[in-house]
């Protein structure tokens, strides 16, 4: 049985013995929810932004920008870039923190924005912005930057561009 298995099973016999005071202070007073979008989401204890920017260039110039505002576990997303108009929508947020009964530890963030005016993002589709693998030495803030490649790019004709995702997601 690995670490990671031996803490939930230990975490899971020990949580009903835990009085209700010290499961509260232990999770930092967060009771994140089960929702349809992830088993353990913690969105609705964020204010903050996420920012996903691409870029291709070479032959083709694309750009395309997402800032998805988070204020309570609602999205409002501004789209913006060269080959949409400018617009804004209700998105959806997950927040998954991996540990439960500690301060910080790893977390993931999903955010999904519509891809053209009107439009409603489905909680079936992946989401437009994935941020995995992540650590917080506590999780009252998660935030960070990741850039790569965009998927997108072909050197074999030219085109390159990068992928930009930050993020600054504060408890409230």
């Amino acid at each position: 049985m690995s670490f990671r298995v031996a803490r939930i099973v230990f975490l899971s016999v020990m949580s009903p013995a835990l009085g209700p005071a010290l499961q509260a202070q232990a999770a930092g007073q967060w009771a994140c929810r089960a929702d349809s979008l992830a088993g353990f989401n913690c969105a609705h204890y964020y204010n903050g932004t996420v920012t996903l920017t691409s870029e291709l260039t070479g032959s083709v110039h694309q750009t395309h920008k997402v800032v998805a505002t988070v204020s309570g576990g609602r999205v409002i997303c501004r789209v913006s870039g060269s080959d949409v108009a400018e617009f804004e929508a209700p998105g959806m947020v997950a927040v998954v923190h991996e540990a439960t009964l500690v301060v910080g530890g790893g977390y993931s963030i999903s955010i999904w924005c519509p891809e053209e005016a009107g439009a409603r993002p489905n909680r079936r589709d992946e989401p437009q912005i994935k941020i995995e693998g992540k650590s917080a030495a506590t999780y009252a803030t998660l935030e960070g930057k990741d850039s790569y490649e965009n998927p997108e790019a072909d050197a074999a004709n030219g085109i390159s561009g990068t992928v930009t995702v930050t993020w600054t997601l504060r408890r409230s």
